[in-house]
């Protein structure tokens, strides 16, 4: 369950049906992200192993935790050895001399980082926290290849040199924003990007890229605050193209349609090139533009779990899912937000930090195509066409307009491409070579992915009935309150507060429930939302909480 905290407090509960819609959205930006600590050395960073003599208690191994600040992440009983956690920013190795000095302590070390002797295995010491390639098998990708030769255009806020990490291979970009050659990033945004795919790799520093030997071509369309506009955007395009890329790789969008930058993308795909863009973190049933048009393959974010992240927008369209995260949440456990970790700047400086969003899936799938294009496959509708059969499926069977042909898995993909000789000979019907919308290659209906809508698959027997929304009640305990309702049948869970937007989750279910925190004296407006495993949905109309 993903439930976000907002603002609001509701010590006595009333809800009362309205006339009122709700229509604002909150985009779900990275923005900061949770920093990595930097030891700089061949360990796990903030974990240290201790040993505890023989004959020491619980109370010994509490007195022990608490003197030197750490809390327990796990313990080997048969061994008497717990793995501890540094609250603080402490180096590791320091914290373990200390402990060695307590009477109590038979040893201490720091959790040093083991590697299998294989190319396959990368030696850069952030790669555990990496859940993201673990979850599309980029080891196994990497056993065919990383993408040497391809070149990946990056259209964003531009690409920053330097950083302990770096790019593999950083080709001279342009500027199509301020109309120089000098397409620096200020913002983070764009390295973050160019990083995911082709992070300078198995250097023993920091963390790998998913097709690290591919050349990035950095094309800044947008600002150092992150906004560009569509004339910058299509003279990215057209340019990247002109100077050879494979693929272009756009973690942007607009919720408005442009007839400029779809010729533009229909050009990049007409030449040979696969144009990658994100669906938008609107929260919304409508796939934002460029990664709408049928020449571009769409891509929606996954949690750590796999199933799609909240915030990322659904409907017709959508083609792909890949690692997006959701820094509410720790899924896996490692102690940190389940963001995509990368090397970026922030605030001028270069750190390794965790992000969420569209824009972080985006990149995972467009080095995935490069690594396919690496296999000799040099067609953008058959690049597709492998992408999508070799997803693993994640929503309702098949196609549909919330996971479009399921999760990310580059590993199988480049073994298909590998396998193929430039034949994929796939079965998904991608045939357009980007957002079909369904099988065959087709738009799909009209009203897929809106209320009562179809998944698009193109069969008439597809369930077009919106689930039933019933029994709204609220609850209220302390400072928290909970909404709750039911379905007639299996669906997911989300409310849009006039306010503050769209909060929920993708599991299926007949009961929902959702819990927030408030704020006395106000009212808020907030709609129901239900979406059924077919794509349907169904709303409960418009609600208000007066506190």
């Amino acid at each position: 369950m993903s439930r976000r905290l907002l603002p609001l407090l509701l010590p006595a509960l009333a809800l009362t049906a309205t006339s009122l819609s709700a229509t604002s959205l909150v985009a779900c930006d990275p923005g900061g992200g949770d920093s990595v600590l930097a030891d700089s050395h061949d360990w796990l960073d903030r974990e240290v192993l201790v040993a505890l003599d023989d004959d020491a208690d619980g109370v010994a191994r509490m007195r022990v935790q608490k003197d030197f600040g750490l809390a327990e992440i796990d313990r080997i009983d048969a061994l008497g050895i717990a793995r501890l956690e540094i609250a603080d920013g402490r180096e590791v190795g320091q914290v373990a001399a200390l402990l060695e000095g307590d009477p109590s302590v038979r040893y201490a070390e720091p959790n040093y980082i083991a590697q299998a002797y294989s190319t396959t295995s990368p030696n850069d010491p952030y790669l555990g926290y990496q859940w993201n390639l673990e979850q599309i098998d980029a080891k196994g990708a990497w056993t065919h290849g990383t993408g040497a030769g391809v070149v990946v255009a990056v259209l964003d806020t531009g690409v920053r040199k330097g950083g302990r990490d770096g790019i593999t291979n950083l080709l001279a970009g342009y500027d199509f924003y301020n109309n120089d050659s000098d397409p620096t990033d200020g913002d983070g945004h764009g390295t973050f990007v160019a990083g995911t795919i082709g992070q300078r790799t198995d250097n023993g520093i920091g963390v790998a890229g998913v097709a690290p030997g591919v050349d990035i071509l950095p094309v800044k369309v947008m600002s150092d605050s992150g906004y560009g506009d569509i004339n910058a955007i299509s003279n990215g395009v057209v340019w990247s193209t002109q100077q050879g890329a494979s693929v272009i790789n756009m973690s942007l969008g607009s919720a408005y349609p442009s007839r400029t930058l779809e010729d533009a993308v229909d050009y990049a795909y007409s030449n040979g090139v696969t144009v990658v863009a994100a669906t938008g973190n609107e929260y919304a049933r409508q796939v934002g533009y460029p990664a709408a048009y049928d020449s571009v393959i769409a891509v929606g974010a996954s949690r750590y779990d796999g199933s799609r992240a909240a915030y990322s927008n659904t409907g017709t369209g959508i083609d792909i899912l890949a690692p997006g995260g959701d820094t509410q949440v720790d899924q896996n456990g490692d102690g940190y937000a389940d963001g995509v970790l990368q090397e970026t700047i922030e605030r001028g400086q270069f750190t390794y930090t965790f992000w969420e969003g569209t824009s972080m899936a985006t990149p995972h799938v467009a080095a995935a195509a490069a690594l396919v294009y690496a296999q000799g496959v040099d067609d953008p509708a058959e690049v597709y066409e492998i992408l999508t059969s070799t997803a693993q499926d994640v929503g309702s069977r098949g196609y549909d307009t919330s996971t479009g042909y399921g999760l990310l898995d580059v590993g199988a993909a480049v073994a298909l491409a590998s396998s193929s000789g430039g034949s994929s000979g796939g079965s998904s019907g991608g045939s357009s070579g980007g957002s079909s919308g369904g099988s065959g290659g087709s738009a799909g209906s009209d009203d897929g992915g809106s209320t009562g809508g179809s998944t698009g698959s193109g069969d008439s027997s597809t369930d077009r009935t919106a689930p039933v929304l019933s029994g709204v009640t609220g609850d209220v305990t302390g400072n928290r309150f909970t909404i709750e309702w039911t379905t007639d049948e299996k669906a997911d869970t989300y409310i849009d507060f006039e306010t503050y937007g769209m909060f929920g989750d993708d599991a299926l279910s007949t009961s929902h429930s959702l819990s927030f925190t408030g704020r006395q004296g106000d009212t808020y407006t907030f709609d129901l939302y239900s979406t059924d495993a077919a794509g349907n949905t169904g709303t409960s109309g418009t609600w208000q909480i007066s506190l």
